[in-house]
């Protein structure tokens, strides 16, 4: 039944964006998902997990959600409608960062050094795709036509076809780079022991420009109708504010402790950084940069991925 469900939630629905009302944290030292209410931050509901889920894909395209399990080899495939667990699936390694892509999840393997990319209404494993060692953050363009992924201890970037499904360009970056956001014209990337953040052309895939930002930065969001970047600085308990369109500093946010991966929600204006050790999410305005509140969740959250769903507009050829 399970199967069938998201068999038809694939073929269904992949037509059409879907306005999710919600976002999601997922407990890394737990066994659950929380769900929020992106208008009002208050919580909807507690999801049952597996234990230990770590990473988090959503897509406007989809209603679910998947969620990954380093430490057992799994991927989950949850309904972000109903708020019920749809299926379990083994995939083996240990699956981190994921991103839904062209009809397909993709997972980046932190112990093989591989994607895999999985066909959500089965649960098959189309192919593996070897890139550099330890990838963590994964991401896809507007138009989901090239996957990104951060190679850690490579100290690159492979950017994947997501068509052909093979690596089109290995780019140098800064080191340790382990988590990324785009614009329609730029990928940012946050180089966790450079304590840079380098920024990538998309359209030639080649390295412009690395930024000096906090000690260890860890999450990257970006904002396009404010046109900034946020980048969390774990050792320095704050974040960075940048322009995109001047690629300067603009302003630094105090968080709360060891602040991991960050979102943004557009339609709400909000800046959410999540606090591995304080068990908190500290809100912000988006456009003021002014904290709103901070939120109590577990212990040990990380949502590691992109979990607020954003509208996407993919720009059509001119003729």
């Amino acid at each position: 039944m399970l199967r069938l469900s998201l068999t038809l939630l694939l073929y269904g629905f992949t037509s059409i964006v879907v306005s999710n009302p919600y976002f999601y944290i997922n407990h890394q030292q737990g066994e659950s998902v929380s769900v929020f209410k992106r208008t009002d931050l208050t919580l909807k509901a507690t999801i049952p997990t597996l234990k230990g889920p770590a990473g988090i894909a959503t897509s406007p395209h989809n209603p679910w959600f998947a969620v990954t399990y380093p430490e057992q080899g799994m991927v989950s495939f949850i309904d972000s409608e109903k708020l019920i667990p749809l299926e379990h699936v083994s995939v083996g390694g240990s699956p981190f960062g994921a991103v839904f892509s062209n009809k397909h999840l993709f997972i980046s393997d932190w112990a093989t050094d591989t994607v895999k990319v999985i066909h959500p209404g089965t649960g098959q494993m189309i192919k593996k795709i070897t890139v550099g060692k330890s990838p963590a953050g994964i991401a896809t363009d507007a138009c989901e036509s090239k996957v990104w992924v951060l190679n850690r201890e490579s100290d690159s970037v492979s950017v994947l076809d997501s068509h052909r499904i093979e690596v089109i360009k290995t780019i140098a970056v800064g080191r340790a780079p382990f988590a990324l956001a785009m614009d329609k014209r730029f990928a940012y990337i946050a180089n966790s022991q450079g304590n840079t953040l380098s920024i990538v052309n998309i359209a030639d895939l080649t390295e412009i420009k690395r930024i000096k930002v906090g000690r260890m930065p860890y999450g990257v969001a970006v904002d396009r109708k404010q046109h900034k970047v946020f980048v969390s600085n774990q050792l320095e308990n704050t974040v960075s504010v940048l322009g995109s369109r001047t690629h300067k500093l603009m302003n630094t946010l105090k968080t709360g402790a060891y602040p991991e991966n960050i979102a943004v929600d557009e339609e709400n204006q909000h800046l959410l950084v999540l606090n591995w050790f304080d068990g908190s999410l500290s809100v912000f305005d988006s456009q003021t940069d002014k904290e709103i509140k901070q939120i109590k969740v577990a212990d040990g959250s990380r949502a590691f991925g992109q979990f607020v769903s954003q509208s996407i507009a993919c720009p059509t050829a001119k003729k």
